[in-house]
């Protein structure tokens, strides 16, 4: 069996506003899909042949409180060459707070944690290795 990695999917509130979000990261709408009865949008969107299906439903479920530590998805992390530099212009933008900064983590890896508008984790990594695969 081979398998390669295609998509994750996130439930959000405001599908304008999650969109816009995931631009600013860099990906970009591939297809939209809007079911008849108007219950829910899907919106896929790609970056570098990997993709993330946002689902808005008319009757927006609400997140539960699971805590620091629960099972199941926990953070969707980008890699780029300059993690100071996207942060310098996600902020200047107004979709990561001021107070986030990177750091350095164990392996050679530098990293930077923010939430997108609906409380998803997102990680920005960057690799000192040259390959960057974890």
């Amino acid at each position: 069996m081979q398998l390669q990695p295609h998509h994750i999917g996130i439930i959000v509130r405001d599908i304008d506003r999650s969109v816009a979000f995931y631009e600013a990261l860099g990906f970009r709408v591939s297809s939209v899909i809007e079911s008849d009865d108007g219950s829910r949008t899907i919106t896929f969107m790609e970056l570098g042949g990997s993709y993330i299906e946002l689902f808005c439903y008319a009757e927006t479920p609400m997140r539960a409180d699971l805590g620091e530590k629960h099972l199941g998805f926990v953070h969707y992390a980008l890699l780029t060459d300059d993690v100071d530099g996207a942060l310098a212009e996600l902020k200047a933008r107004d979709f990561v707070p001021d107070a986030v900064e990177s750091r350095r983590v164990p392996a050679g890896f530098k990293v930077a944690f923010f939430y997108d508008p609906d409380g998803v984790e997102i990680e920005l990594t960057q690799s000192d290795r040259v390959s960057a695969a974890v």
